[in-house]
């Protein structure tokens, strides 16, 4: 009798385990579907066209190496796109990083009425980005606000748009990029402020420490965790910059602001599916590098902080 006992006992405390390795992955069980439908099959699929002669109206292709590699690495408008989503990534990671933290702080603030400042920062988050474009190309525009604020200050002898300029076309997307997701951001380092104890502030006040060094020596160091956050999310997505550009300039002026993922777009929509494939894949070596090095970097003052 003790023994069949024994052994039902151990039975249930056997399903018990087996439910309980079961459970969590029943309810990771959606989000790896949609993982592997919408994302891991078509960095798969874009592996194989890269290396074929794909035509995707006949929906075959011949297998030709990395002749599809060699083809994009001749092309002056490939490393001119490049080069362009490089410079852009330069100008929108410390601004994507720092203003933020800037913002964040100010709103961090225990004073009346701060709730609705951050509604109002965090509005652009939540603008549809045709919206935001429209908005933007009329401030841009010779007799919007940008365009005559520039002949104001003498930049330039009249009303310009600097949209229409291959000298300031890109760094005019930059602002609507910066500006759309400041908030967002701002919300993340929020989070992070609001972790740190005032004992912590008070203590550097009591050694006499100003403002812009408990900014410095407090705030900044003991963001890093968010930080290494916004900066892999910053890499990632201002290489992969698109909708801004599409709705703004299209790739111009003469292709001042063609980055590689419009260079994609325009292969894919000229059915040369195989040279965008390995176009695709040298972005996605991009933006994994980035990430790999920007992570290595902040992790060390992580580990500094803790120590």
């Amino acid at each position: 009798m003790r023994l069949t006992l024994n052994k039902q006992s151990n039975v249930k405390v056997k399903k018990r385990k087996e439910s309980s390795v079961l459970t969590p992955w029943l309810f990771l069980l959606p989000a790896l579907l949609m993982i592997s439908v919408f994302y891991i099959y078509p960095i798969l699929q874009a592996f194989m066209w890269s290396v074929q002669d794909y035509k995707i109206i006949a929906g075959e292709g011949a297998f030709v190496g990395l002749d599809n590699f060699r083809y994009i690495f001749q092309d002056s408008l490939f490393w001119r796109a490049l080069t362009n989503s490089l410079l852009f990534l330069v100008v929108v990671l410390p601004l994507n990083v720092f203003l933020p933290i800037i913002v964040a702080s100010a709103v961090n603030q225990k004073v009346k009425g701060i709730g609705l400042f951050r509604v109002i920062y965090y509005s652009p988050v939540v603008t549809p980005m045709v919206v935001a474009a429209l908005m933007w190309r009329m401030l841009y525009v010779e007799s919007g606000f940008v365009g005559n604020l520039v002949h104001f200050l003498g930049l330039y002898d009249r009303p310009t748009n600097l949209l229409m300029q291959t000298s300031t076309a890109l760094f005019a997307v930059t602002v609507i990029t910066v500006w759309k997701g400041l908030g967002y951001y701002m919300m993340i380092y929020l989070a992070g402020l609001q972790s740190i104890s005032d004992e912590v502030y008070e203590a550097a006040s009591i050694d006499g420490a100003s403002p812009i060094q408990k900014f410095f020596k407090i705030t900044v160091p003991m963001l890093a965790p968010s930080i290494t956050l916004v900066s892999i999310m910053t890499i990632i997505n201002g290489l992969k910059v698109f909708e801004e550009i599409a709705l703004t300039t299209g790739g111009g002026p003469a292709g001042a602001t063609t980055t590689l993922v419009i260079y994609i777009f325009d292969k894919f929509r000229n059915l040369e599916v195989s040279t965008a494939s390995a176009a695709g894949i040298v972005l996605l070596v991009l933006a994994a590098t980035g990430s790999v090095i920007q992570l290595k970097l902040n992790s060390g003052k992580e580990k500094d902080l803790k120590g």
